[in-house]
């Protein structure tokens, strides 16, 4: 805040010389003088309302007034002024001498606010930003502003108050910044504050799912296969739209080319796995792999929905 002062000095002193201009060195009869001095520079003076003329800062200006009780007004700067009743005698000097002294007093301000927020984040999480005063026992309550960038960060709560929440969907490998505009209603025009606090947003890398193999094994007995087979359908079933993925490698000896070729195994192997299983025939895909030597072989696979399809060797 800014503090005015003005320091007054008034002499009174006989002279002979009434009401003139400044440069009049001839006084006009039955009048006294009034001298106004100012320092450290010149201000406009006036008497009984008229402006007489400007005061002197080394010799006191002189005004030549008729005798009687007069009103002076010595105008300062910022609205201020020195505003005197005179007393002028007749043949006598009434001399007043002002200082105009500025003084600035410095107060600090009500308030000293930080923001403050994690370093980083996993993307998809909720930042939490939060405004803190250093100043305590502050009265004077606070208004807040906060921005965020980039311009697709979202501010879900908190706007207006001390502590903001932050959306950090899709802004992974990005950083967020908030800003604080801090003010209140008295001491804004000092004290206005700007701050800012960054976190950095870390990308989640889902993992691509994988299809997982689940048993392989050469055909014997159709009743030792089924038991294979239902090991798999058990797991296949606790995947949500997992499939079940078989590849029958055609083999070479006599069995294989006879009563275990892949056309009989795969329509064998699908009707016990719908009929008998129950599973969803679109949860199935029997496919021909190469020829294997010896006996016919199967390769039984877990697949996930997005993952690729195992390649049959």
């Amino acid at each position: 805040m800014r503090k005015i002062s003005l320091l007054i000095v008034v002499c009174l002193a006989l002279a002979a010389s009434a009401f003139a201009a400044d440069g009049d060195n001839k006084k006009p009869k039955n009048t006294g003088t009034l001298t106004v001095k100012t320092s450290p520079v010149s201000y406009p003076v006036r008497v009984d309302g008229q402006f007489v003329g400007m005061s002197g800062v080394d010799d006191g200006a002189p005004f030549y007034l008729s005798p009687g009780s007069h009103r002076l007004v010595v105008e300062f700067p910022n609205g201020k002024s020195f505003e005197e009743d005179i007393q002028i005698v007749k043949d006598r000097k009434n001399c007043v001498c002002l200082k105009y002294v500025e003084t600035t007093t410095e107060k600090a301000c009500p308030y000293n606010v930080r923001v403050d927020g994690p370093d980083q984040i996993p993307e998809g999480d909720f930042i939490t930003f939060a405004a803190f005063n250093a100043v305590t026992g502050a009265a004077v309550p606070l208004n807040y502003r906060w921005k965020v960038t980039p311009e697709s960060a979202r501010i879900t709560s908190g706007q207006g108050t001390s502590a903001i929440t932050v959306d950090t969907s899709n802004l992974g490998g990005r950083t967020v910044r908030a800003e604080l505009d801090v003010w209140d209603d008295v001491y804004a025009k000092q004290c206005r504050q700007m701050n800012y606090a960054t976190t950095d947003v870390s990308k989640v890398i889902i993992p691509q799912p994988t299809a997982v193999r689940c048993d392989v094994f050469e055909s014997k007995a159709f009743d030792d296969d089924k038991a294979r087979f239902d090991n798999c359908v058990i797991q296949v079933n606790s995947v949500p739209d997992g499939q079940l993925y078989l590849i029958i490698y055609q083999g070479t000896d006599k069995a294989s080319m006879s009563r275990n070729t892949y056309d009989k195994l795969s329509k064998r192997t699908l009707d016990y796995l719908v009929k008998v299983r129950g599973l969803d025939p679109r949860r199935i895909s029997i496919v021909r792999g190469g020829r294997q030597p010896l006996k016919t072989t199967y390769e039984l696979w877990i697949v996930p929905p997005g993952a690729e399809l195992p390649t049959p060797q």
